[in-house]
């Protein structure tokens, strides 16, 4: 987080659940206007910046992944897609 508070901690300061602040985190749930603009608040940041710092990374994060997949051989591509499709279900049952 931009503020380094949990998110117990955040959700105290914008009057929300820590499971609805998860959820945000998560990408299970988009955030209201009002949401949005609360957690801005509590960041001490800009809603501007949480919004496009959240495009910026995912698009950084997805070119990333493509750069890596790039080069792989069938063998390898298949290997790595089996395991990051595990992975993924390990990361939703975990933050559930």
């Amino acid at each position: 987080m931009l503020a380094k508070l949990s998110q117990e901690e955040l959700a105290d300061l914008v009057g929300a659940t820590d499971n609805h602040i998860r959820k945000l985190e998560s990408g299970d749930r988009l955030p209201s206007l009002d949401m949005i603009l609360k957690l801005s608040n509590a960041l001490n940041t800009t809603p501007n910046h949480l919004l496009l710092s959240a495009y910026s990374i995912r698009n950084d994060a997805r070119a990333g992944i493509e750069d890596l997949l790039s080069d792989c051989t069938p063998t390898e591509f298949i290997i790595l897609y089996e395991n990051l499709s595990r992975l993924k279900d390990i990361l939703r049952e975990h933050i559930k």
